[in-house]
């Protein structure tokens, strides 16, 4: 109510608004996907969906949205699409974050060839080798699928028989470079029939 004098004592306070940080993540199948808001905020993600930072941020403010930590079983990567900008005047949502599940390659070694021998991997990928060393299929393998590398062909000129080893398994986070192959040369036993050779006499053939 107005008095006998000026009123100056009204107080008027402003306080920024402030707004939270999300959006949605999509294609993630491994376990242990941290984001990070800022350097900080730490948020885990354990399904696909949307998500919001624990932390708002003042209007006027900028953000910046990373990965801290990548999924693993299976291993994958997961990238930030419209991870940064400046708050406005609502909640940020448009945030994405892509996960997609790394291919390794499956790989080993062959030793004692001397022809050509097919190997296969999963019933499909097929690799001719025609010299000892190292070797590695075209097609990579997707983290958490299985492998199964067996002898498709066998050599011929000279005949050998190639087993392998170690050739199944679970690709994990790294190329598979485990796989054996040996080759050994197959023998075989020279024979045939003798006739006309009069009883009591022998000869000795070499």
């Amino acid at each position: 109510t107005g008095g006998a004098s000026d009123v100056t004592n009204v107080d008027v306070t402003c306080v920024t608004s402030t707004f939270t940080i999300g959006g949605t993540v999509t294609g993630l199948l491994g376990s242990g996907l941290v984001l990070q808001n800022n350097g900080g905020d730490d948020l885990p993600i354990g399904a696909d969906g949307s998500f919001q930072f624990a932390t708002p941020i003042a209007s006027g403010s900028t953000f910046e949205v990373t990965v801290l930590t990548q999924p693993a079983a299976p291993t994958q990567t997961c990238t930030v699409s419209g991870g940064t900008g400046t708050v406005g005047a609502s909640n940020v949502t448009s945030v994405a974050i892509n996960c997609t599940t790394n291919r390794y390659l499956i790989g080993g070694t062959i030793s004692g060839l001397a022809g050509t021998v097919t190997l296969q991997n999963n019933g499909s990928d097929n690799l001719d080798l025609t010299s000892n060393g190292t070797f590695a299929f075209a097609t990579p393998v997707p983290s958490g699928a299985t492998y199964s590398v067996i002898v498709k062909t066998q050599p011929t000129a000279p005949s050998q028989t190639c087993t392998v080893t170690a050739g199944s398994g679970t690709v994990t986070s790294a190329n598979v470079t485990s796989v054996v192959v040996t080759c050994t040369t197959n023998r075989y036993n020279i024979g045939g029939t003798l006739v006309g050779l009069a009883a009591g006499n022998s000869i000795t053939l070499r």
